[in-house]
């Protein structure tokens, strides 16, 4: 016969002293004792390490409990360590509560004895609440082998050619015309700007070129270019999509696509310098890092290498400023506020090329902070300053053409005084910004954005992607130099690899349940449902559909029959953590006295 178990054990974590520095944990544990169903409590100095794992298992298996309250640290950030602890000796994760020592009691307080108190108020919160809990099982989901790929440059390459090496079926969508993004219009890369030692075959020719013929190689790869997405339907595991996409002149076609997960990797536009008046870009010598990367490819088919030429009269330059953090930085009114990180050292990059063209040429770099924040990029920096060419820090308040010919305006920080020049070129080192569709696919995927536009970066041990089965790749989650975007593809690749090996995901069933006879088919629930999680159709009630249900709560608080209620933050069980707070529970105290 199985043995009932009927009991609570509260386990109580010394965190290394930020607990037990400011909280008396020997006299709230006394406390504990006390209080209903509780009939083991436990105590150890660091109960997230391996030592104290195993203690709470060997606890656990042995006690005749089937609820557990963790007297610890922040359930966001150690959660997940517990819960999988405490399923694994047989208990339902969902009857364990959490009391939150740290950040809600011992970092909030200065005075020992009122966070003493405190924390037998929160123990005592903790444990009236555990006892209201009921098990849930997680929801299955299934997972369609395919993948999506938005977007054809280095990271959405790295993605498909990782997970078509798997065997799954890979979709790339594309909306230029070729894969290959904005790496495509580089004449090369930094730091290594030509073949030989220490060569790390990054540049287009040896790096790039084998990888988009590779992905067309790849039976299990097809690219759709000229296109992109214009609907989504469906859930983790199961998205329906629709691909517009321009097959000739004037013709378009739409594809339906049914994938499983799905790998944003649409990078970054570059900023328009139009926007910032002060750097002149309406002048015919005044171009764009890209637009000097253009000039280069150009010259190039002409045979003999690439060439520097004025565009106004196709001569060689015999000055040349580059212009730093152009829309970056917030250095101007409608800069972006952000490093776009990767400027400083391609500017550096294309200064050498240029003085290796040219040794005759003066080249100027015009900055505030010299960014090199990747290995070796700082030597490259110091050994670029020995060259001739010249690093001005200041700002540059001016480019102006007068006569035909460009002036430069500038501040010469460590000469403190101000610089006015002719210069025969002038080269904006631009910034990067989200791209033009972030906005439509955060909508489409309910993927949500940081403070400045790009895809915000989850921490895996605060938020689960797997709600989503949605990844997020190299410069759409801001910007990054190559190298990175590449690891990102790979990173993403190997979630959703994951996902698919595995065939099914399971998600959290703290989702709302329907009172069929209080529901009066109103509609708010559905209205403002953004991830359409509940429906009221035909039926005679709302009905929740827990594949695409968050569990965010706003249907439950905003239903005015009130029919609705979530599961693990129930009514009553809020009520009771509530009542708690100030008093312990009539019910339960009657109960005691009798």
């Amino acid at each position: 016969m199985k043995e009932e178990k009927d009991g609570m054990a509260v386990f109580f974590c010394h965190c290394d002293g930020e607990v037990s520095g400011m909280v008396d944990v020997p006299a709230v544990m006394e406390y504990a004792a006390t209080l209903p169903k509780v009939t083991i409590v436990e105590e150890h100095e660091h109960l997230c390490s391996k030592e104290g794992i195993a203690r709470l298992k060997e606890v656990l298996r042995d006690g005749k409990v089937d609820r557990v309250v963790m007297a610890a640290c922040s359930p966001r950030t150690h959660g997940d360590i517990f819960l999988n602890a405490v399923e694994s000796v047989g208990i339902n994760e969902y009857l364990v509560e959490f009391a939150n020592l740290r950040e809600q009691c011992a970092w909030v307080h200065e005075d020992r004895e009122e966070a003493t108190e405190k924390a037998k108020d929160l123990v005592r919160m903790a444990v009236f609440r555990a006892m209201e809990l009921e098990p849930l099982d997680r929801i299955k989901l299934s997972i369609f082998p395919s993948v999506l790929v938005i977007g054809g440059g280095v990271a959405g390459m790295e993605a498909a050619l990782n997970i078509a090496s798997k065997g799954f079926k890979v979709v790339i969508v594309e909306r230029a015309e070729e894969i290959g993004g904005r790496v495509r219009k580089l004449s090369t890369t930094f730091p290594t700007i030509s073949c030989g030692i220490p060569c790390r075959h990054d540049c287009p020719e040896c790096e790039f070129t084998p990888k988009v013929e590779e992905i067309y190689a790849a039976g299990n790869i097809e690219v759709l270019t000229s296109a992109e997405l214009v609907d989504v339907e469906g859930r983790i595991g199961d998205y329906k999509v629709k691909v517009r996409r321009k097959v000739g002149e004037g013709e378009e076609e739409v594809r339906d696509l049914n994938v499983g997960t799905v790998i944003i990797a649409t990078g970054s536009r570059t900023f328009d310098p139009g926007r910032i008046p002060d750097y002149g870009y309406e002048f015919e010598d005044v171009i764009t890092s890209e637009e000097l990367e253009l000039m280069y490819l150009q010259t190039r088919k002409g045979g003999g290498g690439a060439k520097l030429l004025r565009p106004s009269d196709g001569r060689v330059p015999k000055r040349v400023d580059f212009i730093q953090c152009v829309g970056s930085r917030g250095l101007k009114p409608g800069s972006n506020p952000y490093c776009s990180i990767t400027c400083c050292l391609y500017a550096i990059g294309h200064a050498r090329a240029i003085k290796e063209m040219y040794p005759d040429t003066e080249v100027y770099i015009h900055y505030t902070n010299i960014q090199a924040p990747y290995r070796g990029f700082e030597e490259y920096y110091a050994e670029t300053s020995s060259l001739g060419i010249k690093f001005v820090r200041g700002a540059v308040d001016k480019v102006e053409e007068q006569g035909g010919q460009l002036f430069i305006g500038y501040e010469d920080a460590d000469l403190q005084r101000r610089e006015e020049a002719t210069t025969d070129l002038v080269v904006l080192s631009v910034g990067q910004e989200p791209s033009d569709n972030t906005t439509k696919l955060s909508e489409m995927f309910h993927v949500e954005r940081d403070i400045d536009g790009f895809f915000m970066e989850v921490n895996p041990r605060v938020v689960a992607e797997d709600k989503t089965g949605v990844f997020v790749a190299g410069c759409a989650l801001g910007p990054r130099n190559i190298r990175y975007a590449v690891a990102d593809g790979r990173a993403a690749a190997e979630n959703a690899i994951r996902l698919m090996e595995q065939g099914f995901v399971e998600v959290e069933p703290v989702i709302p349940v329907v009172d069929e006879d209080k529901c009066i088919r109103c509609g708010v629930c559905e209205s403002l449902c953004r991830y359409e999680g509940i429906k009221v159709g035909e039926a005679e009630a709302a009905e929740v559909i827990a594949a695409l249900c968050r569990g965010c709560g706003l249907c439950v608080a905003s239903c005015p029959a009130k029919a609705l209620q979530m599961k693990y933050y129930s009514d009553d069980q809020l009520r009771t953590l509530l009542r708690t707070a100030f008093s312990m529970p009539v019910a339960v105290a009657e109960a005691e006295r009798g």
